[in-house]
């Protein structure tokens, strides 16, 4: 516990509590009232020598008379900001309140109109004058309060019991009486009165200052009781007097009943004790009732906020803990991301080898496309033509020439004839061209003959391979899929038949068995099996264009006059008929029907080349020569 000593003093007399504290644990140790001889310094130190007091922490409570106390009534405004106000309020209402003097204020009370308070000033000089008598005597000063308001505390803080009536506490000095009215728990009044010197005419003066001092506090409700401080015995005849002026209820209080008193102490009491109330008063609520003392060695102030040295660090901790959890979030998705690229590389290289299977794969099947681009149907594109010809009694055709591209692919269709007048040579080039195929003519020649046909002309059709192409695709999407399972029974029923030894048959000319021609037959009507079963090089391409140049340039020969006899036109088409048949572009038949003089069908002239070997596709030329005779 904590050691610490209150006092105080008037002109005649030095009063002292000393006590152990410990919050609102209050232990009397020593207590007196001590008469001045010389001085309050000199009556200090010898009162104080050999106790071991030095550097006590000192409370000193001071009489109303020493500071200039004031009640005011300020509008409503902040906690934080009443101090300022307070401040400024008392430099015009206080005499003594120069610019070094110290204010402190006690609210009485507060609502919604204003709030109200007792205020206190007291100069410097006569703080600094308290000090020096601290120091003198090896005191620490630590409170200075005003006396009347520390007895009102020690009571408040004590015995209050919560009432709305008015409460008044008498403290008796030797030659004065300070009486305070407290209401609700505040204390709303403060006034310091002169008392006669005779004991006889002590009560009647006291009970006359009660009167007038509650009407100056405009008291107007019911006096609940009187308290007076000190012993029943020693103020019997005050307690009387009281009682008649109030015609309430009196009650002496010995302060030291409200705390503990060490054993030694309690038997060498002064007779006087309510002298001492303001002193236990701040020993009291020094650690817990601070806010109800006017204290000028702490006045109130406004209250200036600390920043926490912590404030600081954490609001530099946050910013930081986002951007670390947010960094970690990015991490861990990129993290997840690459993980996830991992994942599809890995796949992606698993696939690399069937991508590169099957950009061979597309490779072979682009150059077997391109060599099938040169497999033109020329019935389709005969029959085509003959639809689209004017009638006979305009135009005739004397000649049909066609030459297949095996570099590029496509065709090229030559048409020879004669027409009655150049307006038909018109209307035929109209009627054969489209978007597939384009029509180029070297005009009309006229011509020496007796029939009507005195314009003749050369047209030569040009067929796109991407034409050629998607009618290829087409007719493999159009073939049922029975159709291919039958054909893919019946292979595998001749692949039986072949292991088991059962007939075998070899075509003497070029050594292959005669079943391969049956199926290369069948395949010449698949083009999807012609395509997937064939591969060429560029070479064989390159043989297979040089033959076809050689059969158009003989195609191209001067044919016999019109007025050939009919035994002639039959020993062509005998002679035509007995010719070997080479297979075109992918195996398809290089022969067809054409009409002829009478309505009559005349096989195609082809060429007398060889016939290419039938193991191997590689050479295909074809030439197909129709004459139509009028």
């Amino acid at each position: 516990m904590v050691k610490k000593l209150a006092i105080d003093w008037d002109a005649s007399e030095l009063r002292l509590v000393a006590a152990q504290c410990s919050g609102s644990n209050v232990k009397v140790t020593d207590a007196r009232v001590i008469p001045i001889e010389d001085d309050v310094l000199q009556t200090l130190k010898a009162a104080l020598e050999g106790q071991g007091m030095e550097n006590t922490e000192t409370l000193i409570a001071i009489g109303r008379g020493q500071a200039e106390l004031r009640e005011l009534q300020l509008p409503p405004v902040p906690e934080e900001e009443l101090p300022d106000m307070v401040r400024f309020q008392a430099s015009k209402s206080f005499a003594t309140a120069g610019d070094n003097a110290i204010v402190d204020y006690l609210v009485t009370s507060r609502n919604e109109t204003g709030v109200e308070m007792i205020a206190a000033a007291l100069g410097a000089e006569e703080l600094n004058g308290l000090r020096g008598i601290c120091e003198s005597g090896s005191l620490v000063a630590k409170r200075i309060s005003i006396r009347p308001l520390s007895a009102a505390a020690l009571y408040l803080l004590k015995q209050e019991r919560a009432s709305a009536n008015d409460i008044v506490l008498i403290d008796l000095l030797s030659d004065e009486a300070e009486i305070v009215v407290a209401r609700e728990g505040r204390v709303i009044f403060v006034r310091t009165v002169r008392m006669p010197s005779a004991e006889e005419a002590r009560g009647r003066a006291l009970a006359g200052e009660l009167k007038r001092s509650l009407v100056a506090c405009g008291s107007s409700g019911t006096l609940e009781r009187v308290v007076l401080w000190g012993r029943a015995a020693v103020h019997s005849q005050d307690v009387e007097m009281l009682v008649e002026a109030t015609e309430s209820k009196v009650e002496v209080l010995d302060p030291f009943s409200l705390v503990d008193v060490g054993r030694n102490t309690k038997g060498n009491m002064p007779e006087h004790v309510g002298r001492l109330a303001p002193l236990v008063g701040l020993l009291v609520a020094d650690e817990t009732g601070a806010d109800r003392l006017l204290d000028f060695l702490n006045p109130r102030k406004r209250v200036e906020v600390v920043e926490s040295p912590y404030r600081k660090y954490l609001i530099a901790a946050v910013p930081v803990a986002v951007a670390a959890l947010v960094a970690f979030f990015i991490y861990r998705q990129l993290g997840a991301l690459d993980a996830q690229i991992e994942g599809l590389k890995m796949v992606n290289n698993d696939k690399q080898k069937g991508v590169k299977a099957a950009d061979e794969s597309i490779a072979r099947t682009e150059l077997v496309d391109t060599y099938l681009d040169g497999d033109v149907n020329w019935l389709n594109e005969i029959r085509r033509l003959a639809a689209k010809v004017p009638e006979s009694d305009k135009l005739i055709v004397r000649s049909v020439s066609a030459v297949i591209d095996s570099r590029k692919g496509g065709g090229t269709l030559t048409v020879e004839g004669a027409v009655t007048k150049p307006a038909v040579i018109e209307e035929f080039e109209g009627a054969i061209r489209d978007e597939f195929r384009t029509v180029q003519g070297d005009g009309a020649s006229e011509v020496r003959t007796s029939d009507q046909y005195r314009w003749s002309f050369t047209e030569t059709i040009n067929i796109d391979p991407s034409h050629i192409r998607d009618q290829r695709y087409i007719g493999i999407r159009e073939v049922p899929d029975d159709v291919d399972t039958d054909i893919a029974d019946a292979d595998a029923e001749q692949d039986a038949s072949d292991h088991s030894g059962d007939s075998s048959s070899t075509n003497p000319e070029d050594g292959l068995p005669a079943d391969s021609k049956s199926r290369g037959s069948s395949k010449e009507d698949d083009a999807e099996g012609v395509a997937e079963s064939q591969e060429f090089s560029s070479e064989d391409a390159g043989k297979a264009s040089a033959q076809a140049d050689s059969v158009q340039a003989k195609s191209e020969a001067t044919e016999g006059d019109d007025d050939e006899s009919p035994a002639e036109d039959r020993s062509d088409e005998s002679s035509d008929g007995d010719s070997p048949k080479p297979d075109q572009d992918a195996g398809e038949p290089a022969t067809g029907d054409s009409p002829t003089k009478g309505g009559q069908n005349e096989e195609l002239e082809t060429s007398p080349e060889r016939e290419p070997a039938a193991s191997t596709d590689d050479e295909v030329v074809a030439e197909i020569r129709t004459e139509v005779k009028s």
